[in-house]
């Protein structure tokens, strides 16, 4: 399977590395136009969420070229930082790579493991590649049969029972700061998914009092009313600072929005209330060095992955049934992927042996006490000869079928044809071409 993935996450850089290499959703085709340059004929799909920034390529043989894809992905990053950025890198080829991108959508690889956002995170990231026209036969069906079998763990399992996003784990901190949230007065800064999610929890949990920030004054208004809170011009975000004591920020910004001044002079107004500040975004919205003021806490994604930790207990055993699933669905894939070869090995298996009972048989029958045989008796010799090699040819078969399944072709298939001395790899494309020539009905147009 032609497949590999290039990635940066939570588990493997903190966020001030992560952010430096985020793209937002206007940002992706851009770079997708930019990487496809530097590798010609491949297809890619990039993406970029709060926790990870992961870019799929099929098609070309990369699986030894970590550096020059990880240079190709960080073309706007500091030319010096880019040696520290590719040791949290990591890189996932053939079968491991479907995996992986399976246990993404389906939650498995998050930081709040059940959550759905990344699912619509990656269909996303998905379609911007499809009008980008950067993917095709080995991209296409494979993240159709991710997106397939993330349906089925969120309907099969209970990976999502009583499932928390990252934006309702915020509003869970916050719950555990103040004792009464129907008192406390929240601003919203941003008007995306992340941040209606983290609004509707809000309201759940009883607040009255909610702000909406958002740099389209229109968009901010739409989010709230649809949940009974007041939208605020962008403008007006340090005017109105001062009166919250919750600030869930969320937006798609490339710097700060709140800067550690405008909270000073804040806290300042408030004469010693306390004011909790939860930063989402990636890059991050709050300036950092606000946590270093009294009365001010500040706390960003990263943080957010101890509370999420204490929701694993209770979906172990969706998990594993979960991870049960997504082996199914790579497997899927490497049949899909890996059965042209598996077909093409099985028959120069049967090739080899008919040579085997043919030349056997030629040898016997030339011995003076087998020649003058009655045919019946040499049927019946030809045919015992035939099942002895077909039961000694079933064992492999099925280890090449299991093989083909579970991520072990290569390695199977190398020494199945080390073994039977069966033909290389050009030989191999020979014989698929002699095929094709062979069967022409079986051509056509790719769909």
């Amino acid at each position: 399977m032609n497949l590999t993935v290039l990635g940066i996450n939570f588990r493997t850089a903190p966020i001030g590395l992560r952010e430096k290499v985020s793209f937002t959703s206007s940002g992706i085709p851009m770079a997708l136009q930019r990487i496809l340059e530097q590798l010609p004929e491949s297809e890619l799909v990039l993406v970029s969420t709060c926790n990870r920034t992961e870019l799929y390529v099929a098609g070309i043989e990369i699986a030894d070229k970590k550096g020059e894809l990880v240079r190709a992905l960080l073309t706007d990053v500091q030319a010096d930082e880019t040696g520290e950025l590719s040791q949290h890198f990591y890189l996932k080829t053939s079968h491991e790579a479907a995996e992986h991108l399976i246990a993404v959508v389906c939650s498995l690889d998050s930081m709040v493991v059940g959550e759905t956002e990344i699912l619509g995170q990656v269909k996303e990231a998905y379609m911007l590649a499809r009008q980008e026209g950067t993917v095709g036969k080995i991209l296409n069906p494979l993240f159709q049969t991710a997106f397939r079998y993330a349906k089925r763990v969120h309907t099969e399992t209970d990976i999502c029972r009583g499932r928390v996003s990252v934006s309702s784990i915020a509003v869970d901190f916050a719950c555990k700061v103040f004792d009464q949230l129907d008192r406390k007065t929240v601003m919203i800064v941003g008007a995306g998914e992340t941040a209606e999610l983290a609004l509707k929890s809000l309201v759940d949990k009883g607040v009255n009092e909610v702000l909406v920030l958002n740099r389209s004054f229109h968009n901010g208004k739409a989010l709230a009313e649809q949940h009974g809170g007041r939208a605020i011009q962008f403008e007006l975000l340090t005017d109105y600072l001062s009166g919250t004591d919750i600030v869930i920020s969320s937006t798609s910004a490339p710097h700060c929005v709140i800067h550690a001044n405008t909270v000073r002079s804040a806290i300042k107004a408030r004469r010693g209330r306390p004011m909790l500040l939860i930063d989402i975004a990636v890059p991050r919205d709050i300036e950092a060095a606000a946590g270093d003021l009294e009365n001010v806490y500040l706390y960003h994604i990263d943080d957010l992955q101890k509370v999420a930790y204490e929701n694993l207990s209770k979906r172990e055993q969706g998990v594993e049934k979960a991870w049960r699933i997504v082996k199914e669905g790579t497997a899927e894939l490497a049949a899909t992927f890996e059965g042209g070869a598996l077909r093409l090995l099985l028959r120069e298996f049967d090739g080899w042996g008919r040579e085997i009972k043919d030349s056997a048989i030629k040898r016997a029958f030339a011995k003076e006490k087998l020649s003058s045989l009655p045919e019946p008796c040499r049927d019946e010799i030809e045919t015992l000869v035939q099942k002895t090699v077909n039961k000694m040819l079933a064992a492999p078969r099925e280890a090449l079928k299991k093989a083909a399944k579970n991520g072990q072709w290569d390695d199977y298939a190398r020494v199945a044809r080390d073994l039977f001395d069966l033909k290389n790899d050009s030989e191999q494309e020979s014989l698929e071409k002699e095929s094709e020539r062979e069967t022409p009905q079986s051509t056509g147009n790719e769909k």
